[in-house]
Parts: structure tokens; sequence; C-alpha cells
């Protein structure tokens, strides 16, 4: 008797998003909420909502994990992410940790230093974990990015000595520096290991 209640608005895919063409909802408003989504599986489920959440993740996104560093090339990575402010690569699986991957199986650094060394103006954060890292990778990551990282983390990496250490504490004003977890320095001008205190 009178009237029916009116049916409930149901939102539509396309409304949801913004309609096809990104419609509705601002681009700055996007930003704000994606800067907001902080789980990387979050993040990764919104940029495949469409190539617009896409972009808006990749101008974003402030940190990546790599698992393991040949599973992307770098120059792909950072085309995809260009304002990243922090960046962790993972080199050797854990079994390395333990002798059962040879110690020539790979995970070099240098790929990766050579493709930071380019114009990449955010990048304050470099983990770089069971990788080999050498004292050129160092100087070349101390000329190209010096001035900028705040923190460099070198976690079970080999190959480097004490000259690149003192390379890397004379020559930039780091937040902070961790190198010694677990990895064996070679001591400039001795063949001996040492081990880290």
């Amino acid at each position: 008797m009178g009237g029916e209640a009116p049916e409930p608005r149901r939102l539509t895919r396309a409304l949801s998003i913004g309609g096809g063409d990104g419609g509705w909802v601002p681009e700055e408003m996007l930003h704000l909420v994606m800067g907001f989504v902080e789980d990387p599986r979050d993040r990764e489920a919104a940029s495949l909502v469409c190539r617009r959440w896409h972009r808006i993740d990749a101008l974003s996104r402030k940190h990546v994990t790599v698992p393991f560093c040949y599973a992307v090339s770098p120059a792909r990575l950072l085309a995809r992410f260009p304002r990243l402010e922090s960046l962790a690569v993972k080199g050797k699986p854990r079994a390395a940790m333990y002798g059962l991957i040879p110690e020539d199986w790979g995970a070099y650094a240098r790929p990766w230093v050579t493709e930071l060394a380019a114009p990449l103006e955010c990048l304050k954060a470099l983990q770089l974990r069971r990788m080999v890292v050498t004292d050129d990778d160092l100087a070349e990551l101390v000329r190209a990015r010096g001035h900028m990282l705040q923190e460099l983390k070198l976690d079970k990496c080999t190959g480097f000595s004490t000259d690149g250490l003192r390379l890397v504490a004379r020559s930039c004003r780091f937040a902070t520096l961790d190198s010694f977890s677990c990895s064996p320095l070679l001591q400039s001008g001795v063949d001996e290991q040492i081990a880290p205190n």
C-alpha cells in the first residue's frame, strides 16, 4: 500500500573504478589513496585493475624488493618504477649460506650498480643481499649515488675489501652503513680472509 522502496543503486565495475575513461575519480585522489596501500601484494592487485591504476602505482611506489636478482632486468624494473626511494635486491638463494651453492654461481651486483648509476633521482636506500659486490661496484655506486644515498646495506655479500668500504666511508654521507652481516672481508693487500666482528 503506498509505494515500494526503491531498489538500491548498485555500483558496476565501470563505476567502481572511475568509468572507462577514468572519468570521475581525480588522479590526485588515486595518488593519495595508493600512498596508503603499503602491502606489496595489495599494491600489485591494485595495479592490475586497469592501465591507469598500473601507471599510478608505478609513479607512487616508494619501495621494491626483488626476491631474486635474475627475476627481472634492472633496466625494466627502474623503467617501471622511476620514483623509487628504496630498493632491496636479493641474489643467491638461501642455500648459499650453507655451502650448497658454488661460490662462482653468480648473483653479481654489477648489472644493478651500472643501472643505478643512471639518473634515478629519488633513490635513498639500497640493500643488496647475498650478492657478489666488488670494490669497482662500490666505487661506481659512490660516484653515481654517493650524494643521495642515506642507507647502504650489504647483507651477506662477498667480493669487496676494506678498500671498498674505506672509499664508501670517505666519499658518502650515509645515515647508516651496514655491511658486516656474516660476510668475510678481504683485507687490502692480504690474501687471507678475516672474519668481521
